[in-house]
C-alpha cells in the first residue's frame, strides 16, 4: 500500500511540467516579478494610447497571472474594447504568462474652468452652447437628440434648458413620476437634477412655481434677471462628474448668452439653423 501510495504521488508530480514548477519558483521572487512588469509593460506600449488610455497598475503573481487596470480618459471611446482584448493578447502572448485580467475605469474629468471652477463644476470637463440665430429652426430637438445620443456611446452628459421665457426640456422628456420636485443638499446647497436615461437635466421649468404639477406660469423677468437665473441654474447643479455639459440656450445673441460666455466660457458651440435664407441670414 505504501508503495502504491508513492507511486501515485509520483504519478500526479509528473503531470505537472517541469518549466511550470520551475516558472512558479521563480516567481516568489519579488525582484523577479517586477522585472517581468517593466517587460510586461514594455509589450503594452505599441497598444496604449496616450490621449485615451493609461495604465494604472500591472501586477505579476507568483502563479505566472497578470493582472492590468487602465484608466480610459473618458466615458466616449469606441475602441475600449478592442484595446482591452489587445492588451490581453499581448500580455498572453508573453512566454512565461499564465493567463491575464483585464479591468478599467473612466477617470475623473478636470474641470473646463480650470481651477476657476464653482463646486459644482469641479469635474465636468465640457461646457458646449447649443444656440440658433432664430426660433424654431429645431435647436432644442437637436440639443435633447445630442445629450442621449453621447450618454448612449457612453459618455456622462448634462443638458441645462437656459431658455427661461419658453423652457422646452419638459415637454420634449417625460421625467417618471416622483422626478419633482427636485431636492436641495441641506450640506452643499446644491440642487440634484433630474435625471432620465443617465442624462442629468435642469430646467426653469423643473423649479419654478407648479412644476410639481405641470403648470408653470410664463417668466415675468428682464433680461438682466433671466440671466442671474441662468447662471444659478448652471453652477447651483450637482452636475458630479460629467464629460459634457450641454446647454440649450435661448434664439439669439441675448444677456443669456454673453453672461454665460463671459462668466463660464464655452468649450464649443454648435449653431443650429434651417436651409431657409431668412433662418441662415444672422448664421453664416
Amino acid at each position: 500500500r505504501r508503495t502504491h501510495l508513492g507511486m501515485r504521488r509520483h504519478r500526479m508530480l509528473a503531470a505537472v511540467p517541469l518549466r511550470h514548477l520551475r516558472r512558479c519558483s521563480s516567481l516568489a521572487s519579488p525582484r523577479v516579478r517586477a522585472r517581468l512588469e517593466e517587460e510586461a509593460l514594455r509589450a503594452l506600449d505599441p497598444i496604449m494610447e496616450p490621449l485615451l488610455t493609461r495604465c494604472l497598475q500591472l501586477v505579476v503573481q507568483s502563479d505566472a497571472h497578470v493582472a492590468v487596470k487602465l484608466e480610459f480618459s473618458g466615458g466616449i471611446c469606441p475602441q475600449r474594447a478592442s484595446i482591452e482584448q489587445a492588451i490581453a493578447a499581448a500580455i498572453e502572448a508573453l512566454p512565461w504568462a499564465r493567463s491575464s485580467s483585464v479591468s478599467s475605469s473612466v477617470a475623473r474629468p478636470s474641470s473646463f474652468m480650470g481651477n476657476a471652477a464653482p463646486p459644482s463644476l469641479r469635474h465636468v470637463g465640457a461646457l458646449i452652447g447649443i444656440s440658433s440665430c432664430k426660433g424654431g429652426v429645431g435647436k432644442s430637438t437637436v440639443a435633447a437628440n445630442l445629450a442621449f445620443a453621447l450618454s448612449t456611446m457612453g459618455g456622462r452628459v448634462g443638458l441645462l434648458d437656459a431658455d427661461v421665457h419658453g423652457p422646452s426640456l419638459p415637454t420634449l422628456v417625460g421625467l417618471p413620476d416622483g422626478s419633482l420636485p427636485l431636492k436641495q443638499d441641506a450640506h452643499t446647497k446644491l440642487v440634484a437634477p433630474a435625471k432620465y436615461y443617465d442624462v442629468r437635466l435642469m430646467s426653469y421649468g423643473f423649479i419654478a412655481k407648479g412644476a410639481s404639477t405641470g403648470h408653470v406660469p410664463a417668466a415675468v423677468m428682464r433680461g438682466p434677471m433671466v440671466a442671474k437665473t441662468v447662471g444659478q441654474m448652471l453652477s447651483g447643479t450637482d452636475w458630479g462628474e460629467l464629460d459634457y455639459l450641454l446647454v440649450d440656450l435661448p434664439p439669439g445673441t441675448g444677456d443669456v448668452l454673453l453672461t454665460l460666455s463671459q462668466t463660464y466660457g464655452f468649450t464649443a458651440a454648435v449653431v443650429v439653423t434651417t436651409p431657409q435664407r431668412l433662418s441662415r441670414a444672422d448664421v453664416i
